[in-house]
């Protein structure tokens, strides 16, 4: 209650970094995933967060509990971005059925090596095997110039928000990225 207090002037930010002034404009749609892996004590099952930004203004924020129990700390890395390019793939759609353009491909970032190694290669070994389903949806994405699979450090990954409670430097970087302390 204290923090909500002391925040009544602040809201989510919703600015645009593009003014759509014709119908040849394109749009860019970004996304950033996190997993927390097995933190559920019951379950085991882990945490997912993501963020999409169409143009740079937040359209999607979740965090969601997974389905399944991750084997690893990558397969849970890797459910999250594949929640995130649905997600990216369901506004691009929406977009394009209005006529719009979209600037392809589009950006997602993890903070994952070894998930970023499975999207963005063909290498498969005896370990990754039980999850193969997944990032071949992934890397078909990849192929089809759809989406491009980015790293990008833990410490600036906004998504890291969704997935866990964080110290109080760090929750207000990131939480910057998608408030505003203006008044209404």
């Amino acid at each position: 209650m204290k923090y909500v207090i002391h925040t009544k002037h602040r809201g989510l930010s919703i600015k645009p970094n593009l003014i759509f002034k014709d119908r040849h404009a394109q749009f860019i749609i970004r996304g950033r995933t996190d997993s927390n892996y097995a933190t559920n004590p019951e379950g085991r099952k882990s945490i997912s967060g993501l963020e999409v930004t169409l143009n740079g203004a937040p359209v999607v924020m979740r965090s969601v509990g997974q389905k399944i129990v991750a084997l690893s700390v990558t397969e849970a890395e890797l459910i999250a971005c594949t929640q995130g390019a649905q997600e990216m793939l369901h506004i691009m759609r929406l977009l394009e059925s209005m006529g719009l353009k979209v600037k392809k491909p589009m950006v997602l970032e993890c903070d994952n090596k070894g998930a970023l190694d499975i999207c963005n290669s063909w290498t498969i070994n005896g370990r990754t095997k039980h999850m193969d389903t997944r990032y071949y949806f992934l890397r078909e994405l990849k192929e089809n110039g759809l989406m491009v699979f980015r790293w990008i450090s833990g410490d600036d990954n906004s998504a890291d928000l969704f997935t866990k409670n964080l110290p109080n430097p760090a929750f207000s970087k990131h939480v910057g990225h998608f408030c505003t302390d203006e008044e209404f």
